[in-house]
């Protein structure tokens, strides 16, 4: 719970945080590599802490307080940078996002009244379109604002979640389950044929482009059939893939047991396929 008092004390350790980042872009006795930073050069770091932050939630409050704040230097340097251009300043950061919390908010701190997470996301689709009418008219829409840098699959999950608060969206399950047949059907059609890959299974000529197309498209209908069955599929990835990777090592751990004298691929498929299954029974579920 939050006091006046941890209040004050945020305040006094931004105050003395703050200082420490200007005297590490000091040009008289500053740190050379917080001073050769840029807007461009620190993307990467922050895509990188932002990622940090994202593993630290599955090792506890005390990885999540440090990674939190290598994020924030990160935002900090940013800020020290934009106010060196005179273009703006931490405390417009701060000021800006405190605005916007509270106009998009009114259940809070107005007097609308909502009965559920639900209706605040449409109220809160509402106030932007209310905010993007007072803006030119070649200005932001409803999927402006999804990072370039964000996980293609996760992107996927939010385009839908945006799409929902204007109500354009499967009205259930089985309806994204028959898209999905039906991605499914057009990407396999689009294969090569086996007897002749100049054509593929349609019997059309084969065009890598329209498989390349299709297979996105098929992605794309399954993040939004895991978004409908209350999942992200980017983590449902994560999970497949963490699972992989624990078979795997146990492949090689069983494989070194039999022969160590062996490597992988001075095996045959047969023999692969034995420690794979052996590896599967060994490894207990990851989640």
């Amino acid at each position: 719970m939050t006091t006046p008092n941890s209040h004050t004390k945020a305040a006094e350790a931004l105050t003395h945080f703050l200082d420490v980042i200007a005297r590490l872009r000091d040009p008289q006795g500053g740190c050379p590599w917080d001073l050769k930073q840029s807007f461009e050069s620190l993307r990467s770091c922050l895509i990188e802490e932002s990622y940090e932050v994202a593993d630290a939630v599955d090792a506890g409050d005390e990885a999540i307080c440090e990674e939190l704040g290598d994020l924030i230097s990160i935002i900090a340097l940013y800020a020290r940078i934009a106010e060196e251009k005179e273009s703006f300043a931490f405390a417009s950061i701060l000021e800006g996002i405190t605005a916007k919390l509270i106009r998009r908010h009114p259940h809070v701190f107005g007097d609308v009244k909502v009965s559920g997470e639900e209706e605040v996301l449409k109220n809160w689709e509402a106030i932007k379109q209310q905010e993007r009418a007072t803006q030119p008219a070649t200005s932001k829409g409803l999927l402006h604002g999804l990072p370039r840098s964000m996980p293609s699959l996760h992107k996927c999950h939010e385009i839908g979640v945006r799409c929902v608060r204007v109500g354009f969206d499967w009205t259930n399950t089985d309806g994204v389950a028959e898209k999905v047949r039906e991605e499914l059907n057009e990407f396999l059609a689009e294969l090569p044929n086996p007897n002749d890959p100049s054509v593929n299974v349609a019997g059309s000529p084969f065009r890598k482009e329209l498989v390349f197309e299709e297979f996105g498209d098929l992605l794309f209908t399954l993040a939004q059939e895991a978004r409908h069955l209350g999942f992200n599929a980017e983590d449902a990835l994560a999970a497949a893939n963490a699972k992989f990777m624990a078979r795997f090592k146990n492949l090689e751990l069983i494989a070194a047991e039999q022969r160590a004298d062996k490597p992988l691929d001075g095996r045959s498929m047969e023999e692969l396929e034995a420690l794979w299954q052996e590896a599967k029974r060994r490894t207990p579920k990851v989640s």
